[in-house]
This record gives C-alpha cells, sequence and structure tokens, in this order.
C-alpha cells in the first residue's frame, strides 16, 4: 500500500510537470521578423501656385477723338532734343498723329470697349505703337489723367504707360518759332533772326503772317479744330544766306494740312505725315 501510494504520487508529479509545461509552452510570445523597408520611387507631389487671375479693365468714359497723350520727358536737366517727349494724337476722323516721332507716320485708330487698335501708315515710330491694346486707366482724384496700354495677346507686360496732355496756349495771336522741319537737317538754320508764324483775326476770318529769314510773307489760312491749310502767300523778293532755309520752311508750312497742339508746342502734319513743329515763344 506504501509503494502504491508513492507510485501515484510520483505520476501526479510528472503529470503537473507535463501540464505546466504544456501552459507556458501556450504563453510564450512568438517575434515575427519585420517587413523589409521598401524605398518608394514616385515623386513627392509638387506644390503649384494658384495661377494669377487676369481680370479684363472696364471700358473707359472717354471722349477719345480729339485726345493727345504722350510719354514724358525725363525729369533731368540735361540738354535734349525738342520736345524730347514721344505720344500721339487721335484724330476726330479716325486719323492716327504721331508726335514727336518724325521717322514714321501713323494711319488710323479705333477703340472697342477696352481695346484700343492703332495702325501705321509708314516708318517706325519711336514707340511700339502698332496692334490693339488693351487699355488701363491711371486715375488721380478720381479723373482719368492717363492710360496704361499693353498688347492684347501678352496682358501680363507692363505696357507703356501715356499721359494726357492739354493745350496750354492759344495757337492765334501768339508767336510760334520752328523747331524741326522735315528736311531740315540738309539746310543751315539761319542764326540771330527772328524767324516766327503768327494766326490772326483779319478781314476775311483768319490770317497768317511770318518771318522766313529773308523776307516777311502774309496769307490766309482755313483754321479748323485740327484743320490747318495756308492759301497762297504774298512775300518779298529779298534774296541772302538764309534763303534755302527759308525756302524749305515756306514750303512745308504750305504742305500742312492739319495741326496738333500739345502743351506749348504746335505740330504740322500733311495728312498723317508729319512737316513742321514748333514751340510758343510768350512775350512779358
Amino acid at each position: 500500500m506504501k509503494h502504491f501510494r508513492l507510485f501515484s504520487a510520483a505520476v501526479i508529479s510528472a503529470a503537473f510537470i507535463i501540464s505546466s509545461l504544456f501552459s507556458l509552452s501556450g504563453c510564450r510570445t512568438v517575434e515575427e521578423p519585420a517587413p523589409p523597408l521598401v524605398e518608394s520611387s514616385a515623386p513627392e507631389p509638387e506644390t503649384v501656385e494658384p495661377a494669377e487671375i487676369f481680370e479684363e479693365p472696364e471700358a473707359l468714359d472717354i471722349d477719345w477723338g480729339g485726345s493727345a497723350w504722350i510719354l514724358p520727358d525725363s525729369q533731368d536737366k540735361s540738354p535734349k532734343e525738342f520736345p524730347g517727349y514721344r505720344g500721339f494724337f487721335l484724330g476726330r476722323d479716325g486719323c492716327l498723329l504721331l508726335i514727336n516721332q518724325d521717322r514714321a507716320s501713323g494711319k488710323l485708330w479705333k477703340v472697342d470697349g477696352n481695346r484700343m487698335t492703332l495702325s501705321i501708315l509708314e516708318g517706325t515710330p519711336d514707340l511700339p505703337l502698332e496692334g490693339t491694346f488693351l487699355i488701363f486707366p491711371e486715375t488721380e482724384n478720381d479723373e482719368i489723367t492717363g492710360i496704361r496700354l499693353v498688347p492684347e495677346l501678352t496682358p501680363e507686360a507692363e505696357g507703356i504707360k501715356l499721359e494726357r496732355v492739354k493745350v496750354n496756349v492759344d495757337i492765334v495771336e501768339n508767336h510760334w518759332i520752328p523747331k524741326w522741319l522735315k528736311g531740315g537737317e540738309k539746310v543751315n538754320w539761319p542764326m540771330n533772326r527772328e524767324i516766327h508764324l503768327m494766326l490772326l483775326p483779319d478781314l476775311s476770318g483768319m490770317g497768317v503772317l511770318g518771318f522766313g529769314g529773308e523776307n516777311r510773307f502774309h496769307g490766309s489760312i482755313k483754321l479748323g479744330k485740327e484743320a490747318f491749310i495756308i492759301g497762297p502767300l504774298a512775300i518779298t523778293r529779298r534774296y541772302g544766306p538764309a534763303s534755302e532755309f527759308e525756302n524749305l520752311y515756306v514750303q512745308r508750312l504750305s504742305d500742312a494740312n492739319r495741326f496738333v497742339q500739345a502743351g506749348d508746342d504746335l505740330f504740322l502734319y500733311a495728312d498723317t505725315s508729319p512737316v513742321a513743329a514748333f514751340r510758343v515763344r510768350l512775350f512779358d
């Protein structure tokens, strides 16, 4: 009986040990190997800035016909050619007149809403003024004092800023001194001669008189808002060193049929081709 008890105790101990081993085996955590790191070959998405939205300018409420627009002269004090500024005049009949751009002749202009179309008859103007442009206003105290013309095909460009120029003096009853003549570089300009042009009312309506360097002249003139047509001139018959210049001067006056005023200056044209330019001389 004693031996039986010992045998039973041994069996129970063995069974407990085996059961404990199975229990420990079931509670053990099995570590699985981590998956290998795989580097992605796809590029990171780029940050895209939102495109700037272009806003069309509004159509300006301006009486375009009869207006002059210039790129102002620089403010430095160095000597510069007359008059320094460049620009154009929009004729009431649709003709484009270039101001102080003597190597070219304008042709036509047209404004349609917020777009201005300019065409050139011949030559190359000093400013890039051929084509269709968007019109952006330049304002001061709610008044449109200038415009910025931007080529229609490149609306992001800076364009050309032009100021609206006013007329400072009356064309009538003032002394006009010639500063430029078409072909004037081929003749000697007289020195110390009071060459001038004046427009004065007379019995026929309006007359013109002046001095060309050797002789005085006078005649009639048809003067309108843009018309400048001198009739036959009566001229004295003196010949001298200034005669070559004088002949050209009188010829250019006879060639003219329209005019533009800008500030203190007067520009004469044969149709749309520039023929002469003057500056006013005011007396105290």
